[in-house]
């Protein structure tokens, strides 16, 4: 899934890069502000800019680049908040299983030494008899 999207993109990239070549000599008017009436001349005035079209379609991939990637900061933050809470969870978890495991290891050298020691206190006893 994750390299078909990427192959995808590529491809909608490598699209616009050849629209960009293509159009490279033309040029697009764009109307900047809504248009104004004049009442003294009686005409509608717009505010328009002339842009080459390589540069409006690199404008408009810029365009869709930062707001596709403002659309998703959120939610990798988010996931990546999550990440770090699942790992620090599964350390915690895993040095309480580390801590339970060598107090076990405690516990059974404490049974031998107290079984060792019971033997011997044992064989003491019958010597003495």
């Amino acid at each position: 899934m994750k390299i078909g999207l990427q192959i995808f993109a590529f491809i909608i990239l490598f699209v616009v890069i050849y629209l960009i070549v293509l159009n490279g000599s033309e040029t697009v008017t764009l109307q900047m502000f809504a248009p104004q009436y004049d009442a003294v001349a009686e005409t509608t005035v717009h505010s328009t800019k002339t842009f080459g079209m390589a540069f409006y379609t690199l404008m408009i991939l810029a365009a869709g680049l930062f707001s596709g990637l403002c659309l998703f900061i959120p939610f990798y933050l988010t996931q990546t908040e999550q990440l770090y809470a699942y790992k620090r969870e599964l350390e915690k978890s895993s040095v309480k299983t580390d801590s339970s495991a060598s107090q076990v290891k405690v516990l059974q050298a404490k049974v031998q030494v107290l079984e060792k020691a019971l033997k011997d206190a044992l064989q003491d006893k019958r010597a003495d008899w």
